[in-house]
């Protein structure tokens, strides 16, 4: 046994396991084996079309895999707006991936030289391995949380409060808080428990949070999407562009230039709510999207930046430029 002033639980989370019927008589992994394989299977089927459906699924295509995403929701990457989706879509296609939106995994077997895979349309499909991809959920279990007067949350999270404090002397961060499960943002909560305990008073803030598919191109968004900003009443103004007539950089960077920024503005506040971009290296430059949301930085300040020439940053003025009309 171990005593400590404090406690910081820190045990992630797990893959969720669909109640399949059959699932437990075939190949399936998760997404450590299918990032650990030295050998890709001839057929693929992934369970999910988030971001893990998306990466995996991507990269056993392009690894020569027959690849195919069943995603329950009506189409992919469904936490952001529903063009990121179709143009999520369009570039797995485009890689001879077969997409079966608005489709249930009902029943999986054992066949000659691999697996039948049953949807609940009564589509079959083969495969050689199904790949976990329909989430994570917080992995608490044997941890006696009961012990110390903890009830666990939504999907056995760990419920904290605004700084990450489960109880006395105990935390929690990252994927077991059920907040956010993203590296990123567990690093950030293990900053703020750090300084607390240190009598540092710290809060988290999780406005302006970016979130990344690693896919080609990739994936990003930040803030909220439209369907949220209704939502909570909030009246907006929204852009996409196309980022080859746009600007610059798409015909420097590429061969094939591609991609798309969409925007979405607060009209009363005039600040930016939400931001998506699919497109080559998104992931580095949501970031100024991501800023301008966590530190509510007005419209007419964003228009006035200069950015460097040519950037995918330059983007946003072109964007910015119709929203704020």
């Amino acid at each position: 046994m171990l005593e400590a002033g404090h406690i910081v639980i820190a045990t992630g989370s797990k893959p969720v396991r669909p109640p399949v019927e059959g699932l437990d008589t075939v190949t399936v992994w998760t997404n450590r084996e299918a990032t650990t394989v030295r050998d890709i299977p001839a057929r693929v089927l992934l369970i999910g079309g988030s971001a893990v459906g998306t990466e995996l699924g991507q990269f056993c295509a392009r690894m020569g895999a027959h690849t195919t995403i069943v995603q329950r929701g009506e189409r992919l990457i469904d936490r952001e707006d529903p063009r990121v989706g179709e143009l999520a879509a369009q570039a797995l296609a485009a890689d001879g991936i077969s997409i079966h939106a608005g489709r249930t995994v009902t029943r999986a077997q054992l066949a000659a030289d691999g697996a039948v895979i049953t949807l609940d349309d009564g589509t079959q499909i083969e495969t050689d391995v199904v790949i976990l991809g329909a989430g994570r959920q917080p992995d608490t279990a044997g941890l006696g949380l009961d012990t110390v007067g903890v009830q666990p949350g939504r999907r056995g999270a760990i419920p904290v409060d605004q700084h990450c404090q489960a109880g006395d002397g105990l935390w929690a961060v990252g994927d077991v808080t059920g907040v956010s499960l993203f590296t990123h943002v567990a690093m950030y909560q293990g900053r703020v428990v750090a300084d607390n305990i240190l009598g540092r008073q710290r809060a988290a803030s999780y406005d302006g949070i970016p979130r990344v598919v690693f896919a080609d191109p990739e994936i990003a968004g930040v803030g909220l999407t439209a369907a949220q900003a209704r939502e909570r009443g909030i009246t907006t103004a929204a852009a996409e562009i196309s980022l080859a007539d746009a600007i610059a950089r798409p015909w420097t960077y590429e061969r094939d230039p591609r991609g798309a920024l969409g925007l979405l503005a607060d009209r009363d506040r005039q600040v930016l709510a939400g931001a998506w971009a699919v497109a080559p290296l998104a992931s580095e430059w949501i970031h100024q999207a991501a800023l301008a949301i966590r530190a509510r930085i007005p419209l007419d300040v964003l228009l006035d930046q200069v950015a460097q020439f040519p950037t995918y940053t330059e983007a946003y003025l072109a964007a910015l430029e119709q929203v704020a009309r």
